[in-house]
């Protein structure tokens, strides 16, 4: 029996159940101290905002673009056939609305046109010597009408000076015909002579010369190449698929399509002008082996002029809500 005793006293006291109120305090506890070492109450928000900011500044859409002019380089051409006489500008130089660029050799019009001025001048010169025996004819007419009051004439002499009168004014109205045609022919010929001139259509800078002093030039053939002073846009490629997500009035952002790894240059931020109604082929495709992609053609204008961008450079749209 002694020994028994000896043996329950040896051994570990059995765990008893908690009561119910120092459990309940201990869970509290734990929940403090966990509560403690988690993130504020603002967290949560605050990763909300930033993941709808993210969702935001997203693009809906991107796109293959190249930077152009509206409506294009100008391909200037002589309007008459010839031989280049004056090459008057350079390659890069500015020019004016107006400004002579070069003229085509137009010996044989210039003669034409002297002749036809002369024949002018000429023509101008018979009418203002037939205008000045109408005032003659007249008085004449006059002193043969008193002298028939009086009887110291007879009717014939009347009628031969009104005759005389008649013949003088139709021969003034057929120099003045004769002049309107002298003059006709004139401007005629300085309208022809305007071909052989080609004048500047707008304010632009030469981009190209395909010609030279002593040349021969042909009507429909460039011979210069023109980039008109307007605002530069771009001219998007726009993935059928994005058809009917992109819209005018939408934003984008525009950055160069570097090669070899280099860093993008940023472009200021555009808005679409216009989406094309119609399908077309690409032709910025990365791989002309897949075959012809539609896409549509997106127009868009830069908020500020663009200090680096050059017409014909490729770039990448983003487009955004």
């Amino acid at each position: 029996m002694n020994v028994y005793r000896s043996r329950r006293a040896d051994r570990s006291p059995v765990a008893q159940p908690l009561p119910c109120s120092l459990a309940a305090a201990l869970i509290l506890a734990s929940a403090f101290a966990v509560s403690g070492c988690s993130p504020s109450r603002d967290t949560p928000s605050a990763i909300s905002s930033a993941a709808a900011q993210a969702k935001n500044n997203a693009p809906v859409a991107m796109a293959r673009g190249k930077i152009d002019v509206e409506g294009g380089l100008m391909e200037l051409s002589a309007a008459a056939a010839g031989t280049v006489q004056q090459l008057s500008v350079k390659e890069g130089q500015a020019v004016q609305r107006g400004q002579l660029l070069l003229r085509v050799g137009d010996d044989a019009a210039r003669a034409d046109l002297s002749v036809a001025e002369s024949e002018w001048q000429l023509a101008q010169a018979r009418q203002k010597a037939r205008l000045a025996r109408l005032p003659v004819l007249k008085q004449t007419l006059a002193r043969w009408q008193a002298a028939a009051r009086e009887g110291a004439a007879d009717a014939q002499n009347v009628d031969e000076a009104a005759q005389a009168l008649r013949d003088a004014q139709s021969e003034i109205d057929v120099a003045a015909a004769e002049v309107v045609v002298a003059q006709r022919k004139v401007e005629q010929l300085r309208a022809q002579q305007k071909r052989f001139e080609l004048h500047a259509p707008e304010a632009a800078t030469v981009v190209r010369i395909a010609t030279h002093a002593g040349a021969n030039v042909q009507p429909g053939a460039p011979a210069l190449v023109l980039l008109p002073k307007r605002p530069l846009i771009v001219r998007a490629e726009l993935n059928e698929s994005f058809a009917n997500v992109v819209r005018e009035g939408m934003h984008a952002t525009v950055v160069a399509d570097s090669d070899g790894g280099a860093a993008a240059v940023s472009f200021p931020n555009a808005t679409v002008l216009r989406v094309s109604p119609v399908y077309g082929t690409a032709r910025l495709q990365d791989d002309a082996q897949r075959g012809p992609i539609r896409v549509i053609e997106c127009v868009l204008s830069f908020d500020q002029a663009p200090a680096q961008a050059k017409v014909g450079q490729n770039v990448r749209v983003s487009f955004h809500e």
